[in-house]
């Protein structure tokens, strides 16, 4: 993050204004692995896949992940990832979540 400031790519106040209104109020909500899990396990390891390269020095895969896809627990759309999503209980967070930013986003506008 401070070499994203450091290279001139961003402003200190760009990158924080990006986590704060991007992936900070979604992770607030629910947190980054079960954010993974309920949008498709399979889905986040093919943008990993490619993604990781051009954030850090993740090559690949992580081994974590790439079992959990093999093994066709793909989280919400399976009912099972790094978490055990049967019943209504998934469909419920997703719900709540998309609300609260719903209200986030209504609350910028004052």
């Amino acid at each position: 993050m401070l070499s994203i400031i450091d290279k001139g790519i961003a402003s200190p106040e760009a990158v924080d204004d990006i986590v704060k209104y991007s992936l900070g109020r979604r992770w607030n909500l629910v947190g980054p692995v079960a954010s993974a899990d309920l949008g498709g396990l399979d889905v986040f390891k093919n943008i990993s896949s490619y993604l990781y390269a051009d954030l850090a020095n993740e090559t690949g895969t992580d081994p974590a992940l790439a079992k959990k896809v093999s093994q066709n627990e793909l989280g919400l759309k399976t009912g099972k990832g790094f978490f055990d999503w049967q019943g209504d209980a998934g469909k419920k967070i997703v719900k709540q979540r998309d609300q609260a930013l719903l209200d986030q986003l209504k609350d910028d506008q004052k």
